[in-house]
């Protein structure tokens, strides 16, 4: 069965230009609510946007729910051939100005692995949540941050949909009983067990991770707002699914498409910020200098410029920019920008097939990496490492889902890691992953 989404007419007005951090404040309590969230006036982040009143939403577990108003049935169909056929039934980007870069707002979690590649599942899941949430909306705000442009989008759908509803929380939020996965010297030992495998010649790189978890009370959306004052990374998203809640402060693109133009941009090697301006020198002089973090960002410019050619024009692939320093609250880290030609006949969810997981967040190589990450780590990652995205038929963001809260009823977690190489120091890589959380236990006061 097709899913019909096609769209009669739209309507766009023009706003008082705001924050969307504020504008959505008003919406946050409305479930199935989302914001994606760009912080300047860089073309990879100019915008921010927010959907609100679902029209259709789409689940996958074992298989793919649709709910839509007074609709709701199960499809039996392939994991990526139904993603492909709801996106060619979409029209979004036949639409002037903004509304052409709007589309559906989801994420799919790291387990979509499976979908990919044929990994025996080993880690188990403290939290139950979909593999994939896609969510079609009836209303977007789209903020132009580089023109101060606030816009109202209004969509009419062939079939008529609403699926609406309000969640009173307290105006208030707080963690208890944060626990780790592993304590610091079972985390060094998985490190020195990745090294052996490196010095055996079975990967040159794994990205390993651990998770935290407790118990929380209050609204979620409140620690969004404090993490992203703290830290606006650039590609920030608060999710609302009701009992499942996201608050998501990635500096990480994933995947950006304009038409058939393709950029991924890698982030590989971490120093937290020094005190003052001359620490922060130090800190920037041993990150640029440091041979171990440029041969990680290498090895996965190297990978992803393969992923990319399973998808891409022939001779299209181009590394802009093989390193690059770029700063943020709390950290400094190294950025590559690769840049491709889509081929006519590919969509998006094929250039997603190709590339997911991300390389910056599994390792080299892939294959061998997520096999290791499955037997190693303890918990399922969930959305942990999987991307949060925003899709129609010529446009498409998405990031790589670090730096994120997931609020599972009662239960609250989030996960941190990094990349394990021959010349990595177990004690600094367990430092490492606590660097990265530096924002997040500011806040809640661990």
């Amino acid at each position: 069965m097709k899913i019909n989404l096609k769209i009669k007419k739209t309507v766009i007005t023009q706003l008082s230009y705001q924050t969307p951090l504020e504008f959505f404040d008003k919406f946050h309590q409305q479930t199935y609510n989302t914001l994606l969230i760009g912080n300047d006036t860089q073309e990879i982040s100019e915008f921010s946007f927010i959907g609100i009143k679902p029209h259709t939403i789409i689940t996958f577990n074992e298989q793919f729910r649709l709910k839509q108003e007074n609709i709701e049935y199960n499809l039996q169909s392939k994991f990526w051939e139904t993603l492909n056929n709801t996106l060619s039934n979409t029209d979004f980007n036949e639409f002037p100005f903004p509304a052409n870069l709007c589309g559906g707002i989801g994420y799919i979690s790291y387990e979509a692995v499976h979908q990919v590649e044929k990994i025996e599942k080993k880690t188990i899941s403290n939290y139950q949540m979909p593999i994939l949430q896609w969510i079609f909306y009836n209303q977007y705000f789209v903020f132009d941050h580089k023109e101060k442009k606030l816009y109202e989008i209004k969509f009419d759908y062939e079939t008529p949909s609403n699926l609406e509803s309000t969640e009173q929380l307290e105006e208030s939020f707080k963690v208890m009983n944060l626990i780790a996965e592993c304590e610091k010297e079972e985390y060094i030992a998985k490190v020195e067990r990745i090294r052996d495998m490196i010095f055996e010649g079975d990967v040159y790189e794994v990205n390993l991770s651990q998770q935290f978890r407790g118990t929380f009370s209050g609204d979620p959306f409140i620690f969004f707002k404090k993490l992203f004052e703290l830290n606006d990374a650039q590609f920030s998203a608060y999710l609302n699914y009701g009992n499942l809640k996201i608050a998501c402060n990635s500096p990480e693109l994933f995947l950006k498409g304009e038409k058939i133009k393709i950029e991924t941009r890698p982030i590989k090697g971490t120093i937290n910020r020094g005190k003052n301006r001359i620490e922060d020198q130090k800190k920037r002089k041993i990150l640029l200098e440091s041979e171990k973090d440029q041969a990680e960002l290498y090895m996965i410019i190297d990978l992803l410029r393969n992923d990319l050619g399973k998808v891409c024009k022939y001779g299209s692939i181009q590394v802009q920019e093989a390193k690059r320093l770029e700063e943020y609250q709390n950290v400094y880290h190294l950025v590559g920008i690769i840049k491709g030609i889509l081929r006519e006949q590919n969509s998006y969810w094929d250039l997603l097939k190709a590339t997911f997981p991300g390389g910056s967040i599994t390792g080299c190589p892939k294959v061998s990496s997520l096999n290791i990450i499955e037997h190693l780590e303890t918990f399922s990652r969930n959305i942990y490492t999987g991307t949060i995205f925003m899709m129609n038929r010529e446009y498409f963001i998405s990031n790589i889902v670090i730096r994120t809260a997931v609020f599972s009823d009662d239960k609250f977690f989030l996960n941190s890691g990094g990349a394990i190489t021959i010349d990595s120091s177990p004690e600094a890589e367990y430092n490492e992953i606590n660097h990265k959380l530096t924002s997040m236990m500011e806040i809640l006061k661990i």
